[in-house]
Protein backbone atom coordinates (compact mmCIF):
# COMPACT_ATOMS: atom_id res chain seq x y z
CA UNK A 1 0.00 0.00 0.00
CA UNK A 2 1.39 3.66 -0.72
CA UNK A 3 2.20 6.06 2.02
CA UNK A 4 -0.28 8.79 2.30
CA UNK A 5 0.45 12.16 0.19
CA UNK A 6 2.43 14.26 2.73
CA UNK A 7 0.85 17.93 2.64
CA UNK A 8 2.33 21.06 2.24
CA UNK A 9 2.12 23.41 5.20
CA UNK A 10 1.38 27.16 3.59
CA UNK A 11 1.68 30.43 5.31
CA UNK A 12 -0.88 32.27 7.14
CA UNK A 13 -1.43 36.17 5.66
CA UNK A 14 -0.64 38.79 8.47
CA UNK A 15 -3.83 41.01 8.77
CA UNK A 16 -2.98 43.36 11.83
CA UNK A 17 -1.65 43.35 14.96
CA UNK A 18 -4.27 44.05 17.99
CA UNK A 19 -2.86 44.82 21.40
CA UNK A 20 -0.63 43.04 23.98
CA UNK A 21 -1.81 40.10 26.56
CA UNK A 22 -1.65 42.30 29.14
CA UNK A 23 -4.61 44.35 28.30
CA UNK A 24 -6.20 42.21 25.92
CA UNK A 25 -9.06 39.55 27.20
CA UNK A 26 -10.75 38.51 23.95
CA UNK A 27 -11.59 39.18 20.23
CA UNK A 28 -14.37 39.17 18.10
CA UNK A 29 -15.36 39.21 14.70
CA UNK A 30 -18.15 40.49 12.71
CA UNK A 31 -18.94 41.61 8.48
CA UNK A 32 -15.59 43.79 8.18
CA UNK A 33 -15.03 44.82 11.96
CA UNK A 34 -12.57 43.14 13.93
CA UNK A 35 -14.07 43.89 18.36
CA UNK A 36 -11.06 43.85 21.14
CA UNK A 37 -12.36 44.04 24.85
CA UNK A 38 -10.31 44.00 27.88
CA UNK A 39 -9.06 45.88 30.82
CA UNK A 40 -6.41 48.53 31.78
CA UNK A 41 -5.99 50.63 34.62
CA UNK A 42 -8.86 53.19 33.73
CA UNK A 43 -11.25 49.92 33.90
CA UNK A 44 -12.50 47.61 31.13
CA UNK A 45 -13.11 48.26 27.37
CA UNK A 46 -13.74 47.91 24.07
CA UNK A 47 -12.69 48.95 20.56
CA UNK A 48 -13.56 48.47 16.84
CA UNK A 49 -10.80 48.20 14.09
CA UNK A 50 -10.50 47.42 10.24
CA UNK A 51 -8.70 44.54 8.94
CA UNK A 52 -5.75 47.43 8.26
CA UNK A 53 -5.85 48.03 12.16
CA UNK A 54 -7.27 51.34 11.73
CA UNK A 55 -9.16 51.89 14.70
CA UNK A 56 -12.70 52.98 14.48
CA UNK A 57 -14.34 53.68 17.82
CA UNK A 58 -13.51 53.18 21.23
CA UNK A 59 -15.77 52.41 24.24
CA UNK A 60 -14.61 52.48 27.69
CA UNK A 61 -17.34 49.97 29.62
CA UNK A 62 -17.92 52.01 32.75
CA UNK A 63 -18.93 50.69 35.89
CA UNK A 64 -19.61 52.12 39.22
CA UNK A 65 -17.43 49.48 41.18
CA UNK A 66 -14.14 48.06 40.36
CA UNK A 67 -14.64 45.31 37.28
CA UNK A 68 -12.92 43.23 34.57
CA UNK A 69 -14.00 41.72 31.27
CA UNK A 70 -12.97 38.49 30.39
CA UNK A 71 -15.03 36.94 27.77
CA UNK A 72 -17.73 38.03 24.68
CA UNK A 73 -19.88 36.53 22.13
CA UNK A 74 -21.91 38.70 19.24
CA UNK A 75 -25.64 37.53 18.78
CA UNK A 76 -27.38 36.69 15.65
CA UNK A 77 -28.41 40.81 15.28
CA UNK A 78 -25.25 42.24 15.55
CA UNK A 79 -25.41 42.97 19.33
CA UNK A 80 -22.19 42.59 20.93
CA UNK A 81 -22.03 41.08 24.46
CA UNK A 82 -18.98 41.48 26.75
CA UNK A 83 -19.04 39.72 29.90
CA UNK A 84 -17.02 39.98 33.44
CA UNK A 85 -17.11 40.35 36.80
CA UNK A 86 -17.73 43.33 39.45
CA UNK A 87 -18.53 44.32 42.64
CA UNK A 88 -21.69 45.66 43.71
CA UNK A 89 -21.89 47.68 47.00
CA UNK A 90 -24.34 46.24 49.17
CA UNK A 91 -26.43 48.22 52.44
CA UNK A 92 -25.36 47.24 55.39
CA UNK A 93 -26.91 48.22 59.03
CA UNK A 94 -24.74 49.85 61.23
CA UNK A 95 -23.87 47.87 64.86
CA UNK A 96 -26.97 50.00 66.45
CA UNK A 97 -29.34 48.70 63.74
CA UNK A 98 -31.27 45.28 63.88
CA UNK A 99 -31.28 43.45 61.22
CA UNK A 100 -35.27 43.37 61.55
CA UNK A 101 -35.77 46.69 63.67
CA UNK A 102 -38.69 46.97 65.67
CA UNK A 103 -39.07 50.92 64.53
CA UNK A 104 -43.11 51.93 65.28
CA UNK A 105 -41.58 55.93 64.90
CA UNK A 106 -40.61 55.05 61.18
CA UNK A 107 -37.21 56.34 61.32
CA UNK A 108 -34.11 55.03 59.17
CA UNK A 109 -30.86 53.78 60.43
CA UNK A 110 -27.56 54.74 59.48
CA UNK A 111 -27.27 52.69 56.25
CA UNK A 112 -23.03 52.16 55.38
CA UNK A 113 -22.57 50.80 51.94
CA UNK A 114 -19.57 48.22 51.85
CA UNK A 115 -17.89 45.98 48.84
CA UNK A 116 -16.70 43.12 48.30
CA UNK A 117 -14.41 40.98 46.27
CA UNK A 118 -15.46 40.60 42.25
CA UNK A 119 -18.76 39.08 43.36
CA UNK A 120 -21.46 40.22 40.41
CA UNK A 121 -21.87 38.92 37.28
CA UNK A 122 -21.56 42.08 34.47
CA UNK A 123 -22.48 41.79 31.30
CA UNK A 124 -22.08 44.59 29.05
CA UNK A 125 -24.51 44.72 25.23
CA UNK A 126 -23.41 47.06 22.51
CA UNK A 127 -25.91 47.08 20.44
CA UNK A 128 -25.49 46.73 16.69
CA UNK A 129 -24.63 49.48 15.01
CA UNK A 130 -24.57 51.72 18.00
CA UNK A 131 -21.43 52.32 20.62
CA UNK A 132 -23.44 53.03 23.79
CA UNK A 133 -23.24 50.19 26.41
CA UNK A 134 -25.88 48.71 28.28
CA UNK A 135 -24.44 47.29 31.89
CA UNK A 136 -26.95 44.50 33.11
CA UNK A 137 -25.38 43.05 37.01
CA UNK A 138 -26.13 39.81 39.04
CA UNK A 139 -24.65 39.14 42.44
CA UNK A 140 -23.45 35.76 43.19
CA UNK A 141 -22.58 34.20 46.24
CA UNK A 142 -19.09 34.32 45.99
CA UNK A 143 -16.44 35.30 43.47
CA UNK A 144 -16.67 34.32 39.97
CA UNK A 145 -14.79 34.59 37.15
CA UNK A 146 -16.54 34.49 33.62
CA UNK A 147 -14.29 32.62 30.85
CA UNK A 148 -17.19 32.02 28.20
CA UNK A 149 -20.74 33.34 26.61
CA UNK A 150 -22.46 31.69 24.51
CA UNK A 151 -25.54 33.40 22.44
CA UNK A 152 -28.40 32.62 20.46
CA UNK A 153 -32.15 33.70 19.43
CA UNK A 154 -33.46 33.24 23.00
CA UNK A 155 -30.61 34.96 25.08
CA UNK A 156 -27.12 34.22 26.68
CA UNK A 157 -25.33 31.75 28.98
CA UNK A 158 -22.35 32.75 30.88
CA UNK A 159 -20.24 30.18 32.04
CA UNK A 160 -16.72 30.23 34.33
CA UNK A 161 -15.68 29.22 37.85
CA UNK A 162 -17.05 30.48 41.24
CA UNK A 163 -15.23 30.66 44.51
CA UNK A 164 -16.18 28.17 47.18
CA UNK A 165 -14.96 27.64 50.70
CA UNK A 166 -12.82 24.59 49.68
CA UNK A 167 -11.47 25.79 46.01
CA UNK A 168 -13.57 26.52 43.25
CA UNK A 169 -16.67 24.87 41.35
CA UNK A 170 -18.30 25.48 38.24
CA UNK A 171 -20.93 28.13 37.29
CA UNK A 172 -23.03 29.18 34.58
CA UNK A 173 -25.98 31.81 34.56
CA UNK A 174 -28.67 32.55 31.43
CA UNK A 175 -29.94 35.20 31.17
CA UNK A 176 -32.74 37.12 27.84
CA UNK A 177 -31.43 39.91 25.70
CA UNK A 178 -33.08 42.24 28.21
CA UNK A 179 -30.35 41.56 31.12
CA UNK A 180 -33.01 39.19 33.01
CA UNK A 181 -30.69 36.76 34.54
CA UNK A 182 -31.76 33.33 35.96
CA UNK A 183 -30.99 31.71 39.18
CA UNK A 184 -26.97 30.49 38.76
CA UNK A 185 -26.10 26.87 38.88
CA UNK A 186 -23.04 25.69 40.28
CA UNK A 187 -20.92 21.98 39.66
CA UNK A 188 -19.06 20.47 41.78
CA UNK A 189 -17.68 22.19 45.50
CA UNK A 190 -13.51 22.09 45.40
CA UNK A 191 -12.13 21.78 42.15
CA UNK A 192 -14.33 22.34 39.28
CA UNK A 193 -13.93 24.94 36.41
CA UNK A 194 -16.10 25.66 32.86
CA UNK A 195 -13.49 26.96 29.99
CA UNK A 196 -16.83 26.88 27.20
CA UNK A 197 -20.25 26.29 26.49
CA UNK A 198 -23.02 25.79 24.21
CA UNK A 199 -26.46 26.72 23.66
CA UNK A 200 -28.25 24.28 21.83
CA UNK A 201 -31.81 24.64 19.55
CA UNK A 202 -34.07 22.63 22.52
CA UNK A 203 -32.35 24.91 25.34
CA UNK A 204 -30.51 22.23 26.55
CA UNK A 205 -26.31 23.63 27.26
CA UNK A 206 -23.07 21.77 26.44
CA UNK A 207 -20.41 22.89 29.32
CA UNK A 208 -16.43 21.73 29.10
CA UNK A 209 -13.99 22.21 31.40
CA UNK A 210 -12.13 20.51 33.87
CA UNK A 211 -12.35 18.99 37.59
CA UNK A 212 -10.49 16.95 40.16
CA UNK A 213 -12.97 16.04 42.32
CA UNK A 214 -16.03 13.45 42.19
CA UNK A 215 -19.20 15.04 39.95
CA UNK A 216 -22.22 13.24 39.33
CA UNK A 217 -20.79 9.93 41.06
CA UNK A 218 -17.82 10.05 38.83
CA UNK A 219 -14.71 9.68 40.65
CA UNK A 220 -11.14 11.17 39.19
CA UNK A 221 -9.72 9.40 36.97
CA UNK A 222 -6.21 11.23 36.89
CA UNK A 223 -4.57 14.09 38.58
CA UNK A 224 -7.24 16.41 36.81
CA UNK A 225 -9.57 15.02 34.40
CA UNK A 226 -11.67 17.04 30.96
CA UNK A 227 -15.54 16.98 31.83
CA UNK A 228 -18.02 17.34 29.69
CA UNK A 229 -21.63 18.21 31.29
CA UNK A 230 -24.95 18.43 29.72
CA UNK A 231 -27.46 20.91 31.18
CA UNK A 232 -31.62 20.52 30.39
CA UNK A 233 -33.66 23.33 29.15
CA UNK A 234 -34.39 23.67 32.77
CA UNK A 235 -31.06 23.81 34.05
CA UNK A 236 -30.37 20.48 35.44
CA UNK A 237 -27.14 18.59 35.18
CA UNK A 238 -28.63 15.55 33.21
CA UNK A 239 -25.28 14.07 31.76
CA UNK A 240 -21.45 14.05 33.10
CA UNK A 241 -18.61 12.38 30.90
CA UNK A 242 -14.96 12.74 31.86
CA UNK A 243 -11.91 12.06 30.63
CA UNK A 244 -10.29 8.73 32.10
CA UNK A 245 -6.47 9.25 31.77
CA UNK A 246 -4.41 7.97 34.73
CA UNK A 247 -1.93 10.57 35.78
CA UNK A 248 -2.72 12.89 33.37
CA UNK A 249 -3.69 16.84 33.79
CA UNK A 250 -6.45 17.27 31.34
CA UNK A 251 -8.70 19.61 30.29
CA UNK A 252 -11.43 20.70 27.60
CA UNK A 253 -10.92 24.58 26.49
CA UNK A 254 -12.66 25.39 23.72
CA UNK A 255 -15.70 24.13 21.79
CA UNK A 256 -17.71 24.55 18.52
CA UNK A 257 -21.11 24.46 17.68
CA UNK A 258 -20.83 21.09 15.98
CA UNK A 259 -19.00 19.87 19.46
CA UNK A 260 -15.65 20.03 18.21
CA UNK A 261 -13.87 20.62 21.64
CA UNK A 262 -9.89 21.39 21.87
CA UNK A 263 -8.27 21.01 24.95
CA UNK A 264 -4.67 20.13 26.65
CA UNK A 265 -3.13 17.31 28.00
CA UNK A 266 -0.34 16.96 30.58
CA UNK A 267 1.63 13.96 31.87
CA UNK A 268 4.97 14.14 33.64
CA UNK A 269 6.85 16.46 31.06
CA UNK A 270 4.49 15.95 27.95
CA UNK A 271 2.29 18.46 26.61
CA UNK A 272 -0.30 17.42 23.98
CA UNK A 273 -3.07 19.37 22.12
CA UNK A 274 -6.52 17.14 21.85
CA UNK A 275 -8.72 17.83 19.28
CA UNK A 276 -11.73 15.70 19.37
CA UNK A 277 -14.89 15.34 17.29
CA UNK A 278 -18.05 14.54 19.26
CA UNK A 279 -21.70 13.06 18.50
CA UNK A 280 -24.91 14.45 20.25
CA UNK A 281 -24.64 11.50 22.85
CA UNK A 282 -20.89 13.14 23.55
CA UNK A 283 -19.53 9.86 21.91
CA UNK A 284 -16.17 10.81 20.07
CA UNK A 285 -16.21 9.98 16.54
CA UNK A 286 -12.33 10.87 15.97
CA UNK A 287 -9.67 12.31 18.10
CA UNK A 288 -6.34 13.50 17.02
CA UNK A 289 -3.28 14.57 19.38
CA UNK A 290 -0.56 16.69 18.87
CA UNK A 291 2.58 17.96 20.91
CA UNK A 292 2.14 21.18 21.72
CA UNK A 293 2.21 24.19 24.16
CA UNK A 294 -1.33 23.12 25.80
CA UNK A 295 -3.82 25.51 24.30
CA UNK A 296 -6.44 24.58 21.57
CA UNK A 297 -8.65 26.44 19.82
CA UNK A 298 -11.43 24.90 17.36
CA UNK A 299 -14.00 26.12 15.14
CA UNK A 300 -17.14 24.73 12.93
CA UNK A 301 -16.44 21.33 12.31
CA UNK A 302 -13.04 20.97 10.93
CA UNK A 303 -10.78 23.34 12.67
CA UNK A 304 -8.00 23.38 15.39
CA UNK A 305 -5.59 25.82 16.07
CA UNK A 306 -2.54 25.47 18.75
CA UNK A 307 1.53 25.80 18.80
CA UNK A 308 3.04 22.92 17.27
CA UNK A 309 6.16 21.91 19.02
CA UNK A 310 7.30 18.83 16.88
CA UNK A 311 7.10 17.11 13.54
CA UNK A 312 4.15 15.13 12.42
CA UNK A 313 4.85 12.83 9.96
CA UNK A 314 1.49 13.63 7.31
CA UNK A 315 2.79 17.66 7.44
CA UNK A 316 5.82 17.40 4.54
CA UNK A 317 8.94 19.39 6.10
CA UNK A 318 7.20 20.19 9.47
CA UNK A 319 9.56 19.99 12.44
CA UNK A 320 9.49 23.11 14.86
CA UNK A 321 12.40 23.82 16.90
CA UNK A 322 10.64 25.96 19.08
CA UNK A 323 6.89 26.15 19.07
CA UNK A 324 4.83 27.60 15.75
CA UNK A 325 1.60 28.30 15.70
CA UNK A 326 -0.60 25.66 13.31
CA UNK A 327 -3.87 25.91 11.71
CA UNK A 328 -5.33 22.06 10.79
CA UNK A 329 -7.96 21.28 8.91
CA UNK A 330 -9.25 17.68 8.77
CA UNK A 331 -11.94 15.25 6.88
CA UNK A 332 -15.04 13.67 8.21
CA UNK A 333 -12.26 10.85 9.26
CA UNK A 334 -9.93 12.91 11.50
CA UNK A 335 -7.16 12.89 8.97
CA UNK A 336 -5.65 16.09 8.24
CA UNK A 337 -6.72 17.55 4.96
CA UNK A 338 -4.78 21.53 5.11
CA UNK A 339 -2.59 22.97 6.95
CA UNK A 340 -1.25 26.65 7.74
CA UNK A 341 1.49 27.78 10.02
CA UNK A 342 2.42 31.15 11.45
CA UNK A 343 5.95 32.46 10.94
CA UNK A 344 8.77 31.52 13.33
CA UNK A 345 8.76 35.07 15.84
CA UNK A 346 4.91 33.92 16.89
CA UNK A 347 5.29 31.01 19.66
CA UNK A 348 1.45 30.35 20.60
CA UNK A 349 -1.96 30.96 20.24
CA UNK A 350 -4.89 32.95 21.36
CA UNK A 351 -7.42 32.17 19.47
CA UNK A 352 -9.74 31.49 16.19
CA UNK A 353 -12.48 33.68 14.88
CA UNK A 354 -14.03 33.65 11.76
CA UNK A 355 -16.67 36.47 9.90
CA UNK A 356 -17.52 36.07 6.15
CA UNK A 357 -16.36 39.35 4.58
CA UNK A 358 -12.76 38.52 6.89
CA UNK A 359 -11.94 35.04 6.48
CA UNK A 360 -11.12 32.70 9.17
CA UNK A 361 -8.75 34.94 11.35
CA UNK A 362 -5.91 32.89 13.86
CA UNK A 363 -4.76 34.61 16.49
CA UNK A 364 -0.97 34.64 17.87
CA UNK A 365 1.34 35.55 20.39
CA UNK A 366 5.23 36.48 20.11
CA UNK A 367 6.60 38.61 23.27
CA UNK A 368 3.40 39.79 24.54
CA UNK A 369 1.80 41.09 21.36
CA UNK A 370 -0.98 40.03 19.53
CA UNK A 371 -1.52 39.01 15.62
CA UNK A 372 -3.87 38.59 13.40
CA UNK A 373 -3.49 35.99 10.01
CA UNK A 374 -6.38 35.25 7.86
CA UNK A 375 -6.02 31.58 5.70
CA UNK A 376 -5.75 32.47 2.03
Amino acid sequence: MAAPQQIAVKPLTFLTTLGTTSQVAGVLTKGSQIYIFGNTDNGPFIRAIDPSGKELWRVVLDSDQPAIATAGAIDGAGNIWVAGSTSLKSAVPTPAQSLAPINPDGELGVIQETTHGLDAVALWEIPAGGTTPNLFTAKQQSEVLITAVAADKNGLTLAGVAATEKGSSGFFVNTNFAGEFMQSVRIGTQATGINATVRHRDGSKTLIGNSAETLGGKKLAGISDGVIIKVDAKDVVTQIVRSSEAKANRSWDSASTSLLFGGSIIKGTQIQSAVTKFSTSYSPQWTARFASTGATFTFGTDRAFFASTSPISTLRAWAPKSARPLLLTFDTKGLISAAFSAPLRQSDVFGLIESKEIGLIALTTSEGVISAYVAK
